[in-house]
């Protein structure tokens, strides 16, 4: 039976997640001073694990977050809770907080970070749910600027991408897709943007303000392995809106088709020849991520 495990370091062992507990002083709880990861594993093993704990590192210096566990150490504590849920597959989540200190901005108290490590059951779309795609909306919330919270970081302040999703939601769609600073297209709630213009794959560069997705990465590579001509560049919401194709890419579902933007079709509103073509290529590669 499918069952969801929480590995926390600070009890040494996977439990239910109803038995875990952080403390409410865990500065991870208080003020989101944290950094994660999620991902999936296939064929029970976790996809892509050299780029998201190089990721989880990067995003951890970026906050002066000194992690004390080794990438096999992470990766042992992701094979055990994983291992103990029964799944075929699980979404993860790789969780480290500040840790507990006393209730201050002041970081300098918190001694001891905090590891958290969820597996749960892989829910995915099925095949007629890739192929009807999402509903998407460009929201009016704005991506954080670097200069406030660099979005390469993947921190545990999520809230304007809780507030972008909100809007979304209120107005009947699935996912969000928010602007920077600039007015530009920047990523999804909880994903990279691609679009299809003039059978050119494009996606917005680091430098707007996304997070370095890993599926976007992957994604881009297999582009260029596939022949189909891809860039980094800025987009306009208007160029989303005038798209051939819309898709969106995480590391849980891959890339999914966005079928509908702002109330209006995609094209004939299911999933686009390219984003198929790049769909099963991923799947395909998955077991080598």
């Amino acid at each position: 039976m499918s069952a969801s495990r929480v590995y926390l370091s600070t009890i040494g062992r996977s439990l239910d997640p109803a038995e875990a507990a952080v403390p409410v002083l865990d500065r991870g709880f208080l003020f989101g001073d944290a950094v994660f990861e999620t991902l999936r594993t296939a064929a029970g093993r976790p996809v892509a694990w050299g780029a998201h704990t190089a990721r989880l590192r990067r995003s951890a210096a970026g906050i002066g977050l000194d992690l004390p566990w080794s990438d096999d150490e992470l990766r042992a504590f992701v094979d055990l809770t994983h291992g103990d849920t029964g799944n075929a597959d699980s979404l993860v989540r790789i969780v480290v907080t500040r840790g507990v200190a006393p209730l201050m901005l002041d970081p300098r108290r918190a001694l001891t970070p905090t590891l958290a490590v969820l597996a749960i059951p892989l829910e995915l779309p099925d095949e007629a749910g890739y192929v009807r795609g999402l509903r998407a909306r460009i929201v009016d919330v704005t991506r954080a600027p670097a200069s406030a919270l660099d979005p390469a970081f993947k921190t545990s302040n999520y809230l304007p991408n809780i507030q972008g999703l909100r809007q979304a939601l209120a107005a009947g769609d699935d996912e969000a897709v928010l602007i920077n600073p600039a007015g530009l297209v920047a990523e999804g709630a909880t994903s990279n943007v691609f679009a299809v213009i003039g059978g050119v794959l494009f996606t917005p560069p680091i430098s707007d303000g996304i997070l370095p997705g890993i599926t976007r990465a992957a994604v881009l590579e297999l582009a260029g392995a596939l022949g189909i001509p891809a860039q980094e560049s800025s987009l306009h919401p208007f160029d989303l809106r005038a798209a051939e194709e819309v898709f969106l890419t995480s590391s849980v579902r891959g890339p999914i088709a966005v079928t509908t933007l702002d109330g209006h079709r995609v094209a004939d509103g299911a999933e686009g020849p390219l984003t198929n073509k790049l769909r099963n290529a991923y799947q395909a590669a998955l077991p080598g991520l």
